[in-house]
């Protein structure tokens, strides 16, 4: 007979095929939209380097990796999870196209619906480098709600438990 596992299975909150082909064609459509932007101004460097150009294409650069940093290792990125794992007691794991982060459940303030966008906001005590909050959207799919709502039980039996 085989015993109970003491680890909790994770509860895993996937996105809609709308959602999920958004965010990787977003990642995909920026990442090429930057690369043609820095050929191009290489290509205008070359043909005419005035100090204007060469200027403006430094500058461009700099905003491009600017970008990259902020949203790969800055952890902006998982601002927009397609995958979210939830482990009872422990913590929230969130998938988006380039990068994984984890969330302790300690770090969690709260989860609210958001006026701006349509959808709920979960909000962190703690910022994951530069992320401070993620969104459910709406197109999340049948999982925004269900997932929104085991956030908060999750927060609640952790406020019950009487841990900080």
């Amino acid at each position: 007979m085989k015993e109970a596992s003491s680890e909790s299975v994770p509860r895993i909150f996937k996105a809609g095929q709308f959602w999920s082909s958004n965010v990787f064609g977003a990642t995909l459509a920026g990442g090429l939209g930057g690369v043609l932007m820095l050929v191009v101004m290489a290509i205008v460097v070359s043909g005419n380097p005035t100090a204007n150009n060469i200027l403006f294409a430094s500058g461009l650069a700099l905003v491009l990796m600017l970008s990259i940093v902020c949203l790969v290792p800055g952890n902006l990125i998982a601002a927009y999870p397609y995958i979210v794992s939830l482990e009872e007691g422990k913590g929230l794991e969130l998938r988006a196209p380039t990068r994984t982060v984890y969330i302790p459940i300690e770090d969690v303030r709260d989860v609210k619906k958001s006026y701006l966008q349509p959808g709920y906001v979960v909000h962190l005590k703690r910022r994951r480098r530069l992320l401070g909050s993620f969104l459910i959207p709406w197109y999340f799919g049948d999982q925004a709600e269900p997932l929104a709502n085991a956030i908060r039980e999750e927060l609640r039996r952790h406020v019950e438990a009487g841990l900080p």
